[in-house]
């Protein structure tokens, strides 16, 4: 059953999904952008990385609308201070996407054929945490138990790509044909695009709490 909620909360409501929305624009960009990359397209792929810097700076507009709203009076205090860090939760997945997004563009690391592939799988395996924490966030306004099924969604894909990560950078150093240098860049990429997944996780454990205790309640 639907919670109900006044005109405040509602307002609060529609802007975080639009906020959730514009950041999974940019994750979904970014894994565009790797498989244009990955093709040696630099053009459509530096293209790419501009517009994840505009939907950034959108989704920030977003998140500061979303708490001015709820500092106007939005929600119980307790619940406010939840859904405050929530915001700024899922905030920091679409600053990191940015960041991986501009390594592509500005630093043009080399990424060798047979990593490509994985590497590929890796932005996917982001995209699809992403994806299940937006569905476990509207789901705690909507549905609270679905809502917890896709926690476990997002730990199970954020656990996915750490699996690959560590993969990549071990594989990474047994390479012969790579400076050191080169390795570390590599390595500097393959975890940072992790790290989108890590915020992800890192959101859905914030959510988690909300879940639990308004299932106490």
């Amino acid at each position: 059953m639907k919670p109900f909620f006044g005109k405040k909360e509602e307002k609060v409501i529609k802007l975080f999904s639009k906020h959730l929305e514009k950041v999974e624009e940019g994750v979904n960009f970014l894994t565009e952008l790797v498989e244009l990359y990955v093709t040696n397209d630099m053009e459509k792929s530096e293209e790419l990385s501009k517009q994840i810097s505009n939907i950034e700076s959108e989704a920030d507009t977003l998140r500061r609308k979303t708490e001015r709203e709820m500092y106007q009076g939005a929600f119980l205090p307790n619940f406010r201070g939840e859904l405050l860090e929530l915001v700024e939760a899922v905030d920091k997945v679409m600053n990191k996407t940015q960041t991986v997004s501009e390594i592509l563009a500005f630093q043009k690391p080399k990424i060798p054929e047979d990593f490509k592939a994985d590497f590929l799988e890796q932005s996917r395996l982001v995209k699809k945490t992403y994806k299940f924490l937006k569905k476990s966030i509207e789901n705690v306004f909507e549905n609270i138990e679905k809502s917890g099924e896709y926690i476990q969604k997002v730990e199970l894909h954020e656990h996915e790509e750490d699996i690959l990560e560590k993969d990549l950078i071990r594989r990474l150093f047994e390479i012969d044909s790579l400076e050191l240098s080169e390795k570390l860049q590599l390595k500097d990429l393959f975890l940072q695009i992790g790290d989108i997944a890590d915020r992800a996780e890192d959101a859905s454990d914030k959510l988690e709490i909300i879940v639990l205790k308004r299932n106490i309640k």
